[in-house]
């Protein structure tokens, strides 16, 4: 008993999984914390209106990320085959297919928030119209930095990667507490998210030189046609999946007065805690996923893997908010206005639970290249849209429907699974029987 034990904690050790997500996680916790620093400092020493700004900026700044963002599973899928035949100029020549239309799409996007800067002020209810342009500002280099995370995830570079984050987050606070110091207020904080961003792109694009200075031949053209019929679909499944966390506190913003939409930011703050935690786990399991299916090796039991990975801290921490939101709430956000939300904790929590299994879930099938998975992942992050646009009489009201949108989806992700789990063994059996015969 003993030995089968020490034997399933080594393999459980020495899974690449848990390596990978061990230096991710480990990154991720530092980065989260110095996420949370910044959170709370922003949290106690801006207005409650004015943290809910900063709070709806961030929101609309991942919310027009999202299409380029979605990308990454491409970038991953295509260079990660690539980079495991050391084959660099091809990376590099996926990465110039790339690059261009991600300039022409950024240089876009800075000139209509700059162009409509009224309009989308007066949408999130944001007076100042600088706050604007500038979030247009970060959206377009994010376009661009996009990329050389993309080509991180796919090179394994799991280090440098967990590197750049805990150095990002460090950076964001460092700048943001002291631009706020200097009274630039909530500003500021935009400003240093900008700022940290893209040292951190900078870094990583350094850090990929060696794809950069390679020479493309014959062999290293790109089908563009083949990245888009992978891409378009990945796109909308990222975009989905980013908007289910996203659209609520934007439409939060927009509906209710900027005390509860701040205090609803404080919510979501401390319940995507879980996500956070889990996050690591997903970004690691899709390259890994994505190697062996290329190379027509066992994938499944990296899933399984995580799955456990996820539920297990996620449902300790769900059960935790429900027995104690109060403090829960006090411990991260030192507000008394926030206790207000302490009953919506635990079915936040529950709601971030199931989003991070439906991540790992969409991550699995884009990974095997099943990429019609953006169907209902869509069709939630629609439904969830629709449903808060219509009944939004009260904070519980737009956590329900949220929580009630991703159980629907989680449930139809796993029947989906079932369904491809079932082809997936029956071809293994065929082929040992296969073998089987031909050794005979």
């Amino acid at each position: 008993m003993r030995k089968r034990v020490r034997y399933l904690g080594n393999y459980f050790l020495k899974h690449e999984l848990v390596t990978g997500s061990i230096y991710i996680f480990i990154g991720s916790i530092i980065a989260n914390l110095f996420n949370l620093f910044f959170s709370l400092f922003m949290s106690r020493n801006l207005t409650v209106e004015g943290f809910g700004i900063l709070t709806s900026a961030v929101s609309l700044v991942m919310l027009m990320v999202i299409p380029v963002g979605s990308i990454i599973p491409t970038i991953v899928n295509f260079a990660g085959s690539h980079f495991a035949r050391e084959d660099y100029g091809s990376v590099k020549a996926l990465f110039l297919k790339i690059i261009k239309p991600l300039l022409i799409a950024g240089i876009f996007v800075l000139f209509c928030f700059t162009a409509f800067a009224g309009y989308i002020g007066d949408f999130f209810k944001i007076a100042d119209r600088s706050i604007i342009v500038i979030v247009g500002i970060i959206v377009a280099f994010a376009y661009i930095g996009v990329v050389s995370s993309g080509l991180l995830q796919a090179k394994l570079a799991f280090k440098y990667i967990s590197f750049l984050s805990v150095f990002g987050s460090i950076s964001k606070f460092v700048i943001g507490v002291g631009l706020v110091f200097l009274g630039l207020g909530v500003k500021g904080a935009i400003w240093a998210v900008f700022t940290s961003g893209l040292i951190s792109s900078i870094l990583g694009f350094i850090y990929l030189k060696s794809v950069f200075v390679s020479k493309i031949n014959k062999a290293s053209k790109i089908n563009f046609k083949t990245i888009l019929s992978y891409g378009i679909p990945s796109s909308l499944a990222t975009l989905g999946m980013t908007s289910l966390i996203s659209t609520d506190i934007l439409l939060v913003k927009h509906f209710f007065d900027p005390l509860q939409a701040g205090v609803y930011a404080g919510l979501s703050l401390v319940g995507k805690v879980i996500f956070f935690l889990t996050a690591p786990i997903g970004s690691v399991m899709f390259p890994l996923i994505v190697k062996k299916h290329a190379k027509n090796e066992r994938y499944n039991n990296i899933f399984k893997v995580a799955i456990a990975m996820v539920l297990i801290p996620s449902v300790f921490i769900s059960i935790f908010y429900f027995l104690y939101p109060d403090f829960s709430i006090s411990f991260i956000i030192k507000n008394e206005a926030y206790k207000s939300v302490s009953g919506l904790l635990g079915l936040f929590g529950v709601f971030i639970t199931i989003y991070s299994l439906i991540t790992l879930f969409v991550y699995y099938f884009l990974s095997i290249k099943k990429t019609n998975v953006y169907i209902p992942v869509l069709i939630a992050a629609l439904s969830q849209l629709l449903f808060i646009t219509i009944y939004h009489g009260s904070l519980f009201m737009v956590v329900a429907i949220s929580l009630l949108v991703a159980l629907i989806l989680l449930a139809a992700l796993v029947i989906y699974y079932i369904k491809i789990y079932g082809e997936y063994r029956k071809l293994n059996k065929e082929a040992v029987i296969g073998m089987t015969g031909e050794i005979g």
